[in-house]
């Protein structure tokens, strides 16, 4: 199937995949006629014998011509895959929708016969999973798709293996078979099929592995007749039925330790063949297994029952695609190889493969969230699972000559036992932080938000965050409010600029089309905090917090929500009533425990301060302020705030805190620290006549202190 066509202009070669002589029908019809002029030759002579040998060659080359394996639009090429089971009546293989079929599709040998066949499963944008009469012993099959195809033989059903099917359900009684029956009839459509070795299964393979029904459908090859003992062992219902007869069953809820000796078990009488072996489980939530075991004659115990009980399916694969149309069609494969999840966020790696035959072409993916990949086998991490467009385009010297989009299914790996996996979260990271995020479609971008928050992972919530926000006309769901709302709240404390993003964020969600209203109450206590201490719009901060219902706050913000009230009056001047407003919110009962508290806190911020911990000192000064409400009172916690303000280069939340701060230090030594950091704040942030009058009153009410020493070395 590698050969290349023998013309040598590339512009003029037939879209075929192989060589005329390399067809195995017009092999068979240049052998037949070979021996059969042999044979005339020998009895009448060589005239005679040459001519009926023509004959002969071109009517069997007609034949030929006319086959669906020389003639179909659309060709896939099989060969048995490496390690299959082998000799097997039954092969199976699974075919990628990577275009809109012509016509019927049907199963040839190389020889064109047409092989009976059976669809056991097909779904929008998935792999279609064909099984076929593979007794022949032949090791290649073509699966055709045309119009007209020769009918295949009916009457077949394909007796192997073990195919296993998946249907979501619901908790409901299952200890009757009434009362499984009745789950089996309200139960989702299947989730997917698929050939299994054996019946030893812990987990959904087609879906979430909680709720959800296992129908194992199964062939037994038994070469001595006798009495076989079969048993259950799982989690929540199973039963097993050889031939339609129940042998073992295990109903109800109930974990797998009861029956791992066989207690749940019967046997029958079965003669030497084929016989039909059905398993059903259901499953609930919490621990998974379905293992169906057996005891055959002259065993002492029982065993899982093992896969070379089974007759066996033959497994196929698509060597390689043939076709004759126009425009030429591209073929490709595709499954999922991985995925990292945590609760509802999900990014799935997809493994992706061209199958064609000219190998001295060049490949280019182009996939639906703007990146696009070279070659013939790439790799792909996608956002979020769904329905994905894959775009496959052929180059050949610069010039596209083939090109092909595909709607397919990304799903997880439900076999995948640890669904988290540091390895495919760095990798996808890393590929995200270095994609042009502007272009990435909405959806995926709030996945790739969604999983950073899961994971914690501050560098890639802030960058795909920012995007987020530039872009927020394209988010308007209560949905998107809430992941704006938790974005504003990585954005603080992240300079200046974080805080302006913080404040954007706050009043995005709270915009009608975007408000939830089970977090509105949380949006406006963030925006009215970040007010008063950034950007000290005091009046807009009292509205935010009057039209606090409070009804889905918890506790703690309930408390916050008064401590502002209290930051209120103090930004006011009005300290006696701040005072008053932060012993309404609690604290500790004695005083003199909470001062000693608050200054083993207050050392403990200094120290990570000095250090550099800048996050770990902003956590324990927001803590001591929260906990201790009386501290925001105080000078020396409140200059701490201030130094890591500046350190942080927050300088508008520093020129604020500088404002509150100032009817607390009135008359106070160290308010000449506070005259300083003014400046400092002030200065930075292009204020330069507050940052005259701070400078001019630190020099004239402090001329002897050490903020004034420092003042006149820094700005003489």
């Amino acid at each position: 199937m590698n050969g290349k066509e023998s013309d040598p202009t590339p512009a003029v070669r037939p879209r075929r995949f192989i060589h005329q002589s390399t067809n195995p029908l017009i092999q068979l019809s240049s052998g037949i006629c070979v021996h059969l002029w042999l044979i005339f030759r020998a009895a009448f002579g060589l005239r005679i014998s040459v001519f009926v040998a023509l004959v002969l060659a071109a009517t069997l080359t007609a034949v030929a011509a006319d086959s669906p394996v020389q003639t179909a639009p659309l060709r896939l090429r099989l060969e048995a895959a490496q390690n299959a089971a082998w000799p097997a009546d039954v092969g199976a293989v699974e075919i990628s929708p990577c275009w809109n079929t012509p016509g019927p599709v049907g199963v040839f040998t190389a020889a064109g016969k047409p092989v009976a066949f059976h669809v056991y499963w097909s779904a929008s944008g998935e792999p279609t999973g064909i099984s076929f009469d593979a007794s022949s012993g032949a090791a290649v099959y073509y699966v055709c798709f045309a119009a007209n195809l020769p009918a295949a033989p009916g009457g077949w059903t394909p007796k192997a293996g073990v195919l296993v099917e998946t249907r979501a359900c619901a908790r409901q009684p299952v200890n009757t078979f009434a009362q499984v029956s009745r789950l089996l009839d309200l139960a989702g459509p299947p989730q997917g099929r698929e050939y299994f070795p054996d019946i030893f299964l812990g987990m959904n393979p087609f879906g979430p592995s909680s709720f959800y029904v296992a129908s194992f459908s199964g062939w037994l090859r038994l070469a001595n007749p006798g009495s076989y003992r079969f048993a259950t062992v799982s989690t929540d219902a199973s039963w097993l039925q050889i031939d339609g007869q129940t042998v073992a069953e295990w109903l109800g809820e109930h974990g797998p330790h009861g029956g791992r000796r066989g207690e749940h078990g019967g046997a029958i009488q079965l003669r030497a063949g084929l016989h039909h072996l059905e398993y059903s489980q259901v499953q609930f939530d919490g621990e998974a297994a379905a293992e169906a075991a057996w005891q055959p004659p002259g065993a002492s115990h029982y065993e899982v029952l093992p896969a070379s009980a089974f007759a066996p399916v033959a497994r196929f694969r698509v060597a390689s695609f043939e076709s004759d149309g126009q425009p030429e069609p591209l073929y490709f494969e595709w499954r999922a190889v991985g995925q990292c999840a945590l609760e509802d966020a999900m990014a799935v790696r997809v493994r992706l493969r061209v199958v064609d035959h000219f190998q001295r072409r060049n490949y280019r993916w182009r996939f639906d969230d703007g990146t696009e990949a070279k070659g013939m086998n790439v790799e792909h991490i996608f956002p979020q699972p769904g329905l994905r467009n894959v775009t496959l385009e052929a180059w050949d010297n610069d010039r596209r000559v083939a090109s092909n989009t595909v709607r397919i299914r990304v799903a997880p790996n439900w076999l995948q036992r640890d669904w988290w996996r540091d390895d495919l979260f760095n990798d996808a990271k890393n590929d995200w932080l270095h994609r042009d995020l502007t272009r990435t479609p909405a959806r995926d971008l709030a996945a790739m938000v969604a999983l950073a928050d899961r994971a914690d992972d501050r560098e890639l919530l802030t960058r795909a965050g920012e995007v987020m926000v530039q872009r927020a006309a394209e988010f308007n769901t209560p949905a998107d409010g809430v992941a704006i709302y938790k974005l504003g709240t990585v954005f603080q404390h992240q300079g200046d600029a974080g805080d302006a993003r913080a404040e954007k964020s706050f009043r995005l969600a709270l915009a009608p089309e975007r408000i939830s209203s089970h977090v509105a109450d949380k949006v406006r206590l963030r925006l009215a905090d970040l007010l008063i201490h950034w950007s000290g719009q005091y009046d807009e901060a009292e509205k935010l917090l009057g039209g606090i219902s409070g009804s889905n706050l918890s506790g703690d913000e309930r408390r916050l929500q008064r401590l502002l009230q209290g930051d209120l009056l103090l930004a006011r001047g009005q300290v006696g009533e701040a005072r008053n407003q932060y012993l309404a919110a609690g604290g500790r009962s004695d005083r003199k425990m909470e001062e000693a508290a608050a200054a083993a806190r207050l050392e403990s911020a200094s120290i990570l301060i000095e250090h550099g911990q800048l996050e770990d000192a902003q956590e324990a000064l927001d803590r001591l302020d929260f906990e201790i409400p009386l501290e925001r009172l105080a000078l020396g916690v409140g200059l701490l705030n201030l130094k890591l303000a500046l350190d942080r280069k927050e300088f508008q939340r520093a020129l604020t805190g500088c404002h509150l701060l100032a009817p607390v230090a009135e008359n106070e030594p160290r308010q000449s620290e506070l005259l300083y950091d003014t400046v400092t704040a002030s200065l930075a942030l292009g204020k330069t006549d507050e940052a005259r009058r701070a400078l001019t009153r630190l020099l004239k009410d402090f001329p002897y202190s050490e903020s004034a020493a420092k003042a006149k070395a820094q700005w003489p």
